[in-house]
C-alpha cells in the first residue's frame, strides 16, 4: 500500500525541489539478456521454481513518484503462479510490463493488455491490483514496472523464491520524515542510509510453528512520521497516539463509530431479553455474528455507513467488529476498536508505531475489571474464542484519539480425549469403538475441518482414505452447530495393516493412526522463534482386549518426558489386567512460544516421542 497524502506531495513538490538521483540503475524496461532466457537451471538454488532476476525501486525528489521495475524468470510450471499476482497501490498507479520467450534463437516480446490489469479498491485510495502477464511459460522471462507517488510502505529483499538482486534508493527529504525499521538475518551487500543492495538472497523456506515468515524476511518496513514545509505540519506515526488521531479523525474509521441508529431495534431487543451485563454482552455477540465476513481482513471498512452493511449482512474484518463496539456501546457497555496486525501479516513493531503494518481490528469489551477481546467474524467461534490469525503480540486500544497496548494472546487451549476400545480378532483386525471429546481450540478446529466437507459421508470417506485400513461403520457426532459445547464423536470403527504376525509373536503399535513418524522439525538450527499460537493438553487412552491363547509378554516402557524448562511434556503409560492391555499418552504444550535458543531441546524432544511411538505391543502365545 503506498501514502495516501498525494495532495501534501504536490503541494511539497511546487516549492521547488530538485534533486536527481545518480546512480546507474541496475536494469532496464525492456532491455532482457538472452541468456537469462536460456537459463533453465539457477545456480543458486537449482530447485527453486521461478527467480528474481532484479527487483530495483527508487524514490525522486523531483516529482515524488517511486518507481519499481521487477523482473522473474520462470523455471518450472509451479513458478507459473507468479505471472498472476496482487500488489498494492492506488487508483492512480501506472503499471505496465512485458514477457520474453526465446523462440528458434529469437526472443519474442508480448505487451501486458491494460484489460489484463484488474484494480480492486478497498478502502479510500487503497488498491489491489492484480496483474495476469500474457504468454508466460515455463522458460520464459517477464518484468513489471509501476509508477506511484509517495514511498513504499515495505520493500523486500527476500521472497519465497531466490532473489538474484535487489536494490533500493529512498533518499532523505527535509520535507518528509518517515521511519524506516529493518527486519532480517542476512548481511546486505550495500547498507547506506538511503542506499541498499542485497545480491543472490536465498528463498525463505518455511519451518513448522512459524508465526508468519513477514517477521523473519530481509527487509525494511516504512511509515511516514510527518510532513512539514513552510506554513504546513502534519503528523501521521510519530508515536501511536498520532496513529490514533488520523484513525479517528477519518470518515473512514473514527466517522464509523457513531451512534448508529440502525441498531437502535436491535440494542432494545437484547436489553428486554438479559438484564446483566454479561448476558448483554454475550447476545451482542451472537447478534453481530450474523453478518457474513467476507473473508477480507481489513483496517478500514469500505463505506462510511455501516449501516448498508448491517442491512445486507456482509462485510470485512473491520466493518463487522466495529459494528459490534458500536452495539455495545448502545448497551451501555464500555467498548473500543483494537487495532492489529494478523500473524500472515506479521507483528507489529515492538519500539514504535506504525499505520501501514496495521490490516485488522477487533473489538475490546470490559465488564468490571474483567477484558473481553471479540472477534465475531467467524460463525464456529464461541464467545471468548479468537480466531488463530488474532493471536499475534500486541494490538492497539483506540479511544478517543488515544492509543493504549493490548496483548492478544489466549487462555484457551487446544483441548482433548480420545479413547479407543478396541478387540484384536483371529485375522489380526482390530474392532471396536472410537470416542472424544474435543473443546476450546480442539473444537474449533474440527468445526474448521468439518465445514469443508459437504455433509457426513464425504468427511467419512475423506478419513477412510487418508488413514489406510480404516473402515468406520458408524458415525455420531453431537453439538457441532452449538458452539459452545464441546464436539462429541463416537465411531464403530475396524482396523486393518495396524498388526503383524511374526513366527509366534504378535505386534501391535498402540498408536495407530495417531503414531509420529516425523518430525516436523527437520533442520539443525533455528534463527526464529517457534510459535505454537496456543497451548495442547491432549490425552489418548487406548484400550485392547487380547484373544485367547496370548499374553502380552512386552509393554512399550512408562516413561516421562519434559523439557528442561517444563515447556512441554509427554506421559506415557502401559499396564495390562488380566486380557486387556491400557494405553495412556498425555501430550502437553504449555507454553506458547519457544525462543531458538530452545530449538535444539524441542527437536530432541520430538525425537523421543518418535522413538516412544514406534514401541509395539509384543503379544506371545501361551
Amino acid at each position: 500500500m503506498m501514502k495516501k497524502a498525494f495532495f501534501i506531495v504536490a503541494l511539497i513538490s511546487l516549492v521547488g525541489i530538485i534533486e536527481v538521483i545518480g546512480q546507474k540503475a541496475p536494469i532496464k524496461f525492456g532491455n532482457v539478456d538472452i541468456a537469462d532466457l536460456e537459463m533453465t537451471v539457477y545456480d543458486g538454488d537449482s530447485s527453486a521454481p521461478a527467480v528474481i532476476l532484479c527487483d530495483y525501486g527508487y524514490w525522486s525528489l523531483s516529482d515524488y513518484q517511486f518507481r519499481r521495475i521487477v523482473r522473474y524468470k520462470v523455471l518450472t510450471p509451479e513458478g507459473l503462479d507468479y505471472a498472476n499476482k496482487v500488489y498494492p497501490g492506488a487508483e492512480s498507479t501506472q503499471i505496465r510490463g512485458r514477457t520474453y520467450n526465446l523462440e528458434n534463437g529469437e526472443i519474442i516480446e508480448e505487451k501486458l493488455k491494460s484489460e489484463s490489469i484488474f484494480k480492486e479498491r478497498v478502502y479510500e485510495d487503497y488498491y489491489r491490483l492484480r496483474v495476469a502477464m500474457p504468454n508466460v511459460k515455463v522458460g520464459s522471462v517477464f518484468e513489471i514496472e509501476f509508477t506511484s507517488q509517495g514511498i513504499p510502505d515495505v520493500w523486500k529483499f527476500q521472497q519465497e523464491i531466490p532473489v538474484k538482486w535487489s536494490e533500493l534508493i529512498l533518499p532523505e527529504s527535509q520535507y518528509i520524515d518517515f521511519r524506516k525499521n529493518f527486519f532480517g538475518y542476512l548481511p546486505l551487500a550495500l547498507n547506506t542510509s538511503d542506499h541498499w543492495i542485497a545480491k543472490d538472497m536465498p528463498a525463505f523456506k518455511e519451518e513448522p510453528y512459524t508465526n508468519s515468515i513477514e517477521n523473519y524476511i530481509n527487509k525494511f518496513e516504512f511509515d511516514i512520521l510527518s510532513v512539514h514545509f513552510p506554513g504546513y505540519y502534519r503528523e501521521y506515526t510519530t508515536d501511536w497516539n498520532a496513529v490514533a488521531r488520523r484513525l479517528t479523525e477519518s470518515d473512514y474509521f473514527g466517522g464509523t463509530i457513531n451512534a448508529a441508529l440502525y441498531l437502535n431495534a436491535l440494542s432494545k431487543s437484547i436489553q428486554d431479553s438479559d438484564s446483566t451485563e454479561l448476558g448483554r454482552l454475550k447476545a451482542a455477540y451472537r447478534a453481530v455474528k450474523k453478518i457474513k465476513w467476507d473473508e477480507q481482513e481489513s483496517l478500514w471498512p469500505t463505506t462510511t455507513t455501516l449501516m448498508s452493511i448491517y442491512n445486507k449482512e456482509i462485510g470485512n474484518s473491520a466493518e463487522i467488529n466495529i459494528i459490534l463496539v458500536n452495539l455495545l456501546r448502545k448497551l451501555d457497555i464500555p467498548a473500543h476498536p483494537v487495532v492489529m496486525s494478523t500473524r500472515s501479516n506479521g507483528l507489529l513493531p515492538a519500539y514504535s508505531a506504525s499505520m501501514n503494518k496495521l490490516n485488522y481490528v477487533i473489538a475490546y469489551a470490559k465488564i468490571g475489571e474483567t477484558v473481553y477481546l471479540l472477534d465475531a467474524t467467524e460463525e464456529i467461534a464461541p464467545f471468548g474464542l479468537l480466531p488463530i490469525r488474532c493471536l499475534n503480540g500486541q494490538g492497539r486500544i483506540i479511544n478517543k484519539e488515544i492509543s493504549a497496548p493490548v496483548t492478544l494472546k489466549t487462555d484457551k487451549k487446544d483441548k482433548s480425549t480420545e479413547m479407543y476400545n478396541l478387540n484384536l480378532t483371529d485375522d489380526l483386525s482390530l474392532v471396536g469403538t472410537y470416542s472424544s471429546s474435543k473443546s476450546e481450540y480442539g473444537a474449533y478446529n474440527f468445526r474448521k475441518d468439518y465445514k469443508s466437507f459437504n455433509g457426513k459421508d464425504e468427511f467419512i470417506e475423506y478419513n477412510e482414505n487418508v488413514n489406510p485400513g480404516l473402515t468406520i461403520n458408524s458415525c455420531e457426532i453431537e453439538n457441532i452447530d452449538s458452539i459452545d459445547y464441546p464436539i462429541k464423536e463416537k465411531y464403530e470403527i475396524e482396523l486393518k495393516n495396524q498388526v503383524y504376525s511374526i513366527d509366534d509373536k504378535i505386534y501391535i503399535n498402540p498408536m495407530l493412526h495417531n503414531q509420529l513418524k516425523e518430525n516436523p522439525f527437520k533442520a539443525d538450527e533455528r534463527k526464529y522463534p517457534i510459535d505454537f499460537a496456543y497451548c495442547r493438553d491432549n490425552t489418548y487412552i487406548i484400550k485392547i482386549k487380547i484373544p485367547e491363547g496370548y499374553t502380552a509378554t512386552e509393554l512399550p516402557a512408562n516413561v516421562k518426558i519434559e523439557l528442561p524448562n517444563k515447556g512441554a511434556k509427554v506421559i506415557y503409560q502401559a499396564t495390562t489386567i488380566n486380557n486387556e492391555v491400557s494405553i495412556t499418552y498425555k501430550f502437553v504444550i504449555s507454553q506458547e512460544v519457544f525462543l531458538f535458543d530452545q530449538y535444539p531441546f524441542l527437536k530432541e524432544f520430538y525425537n523421543q516421542i518418535i522413538k516412544k511411538h514406534a514401541e509395539p505391543i509384543i503379544l506371545s502365545k501361551i
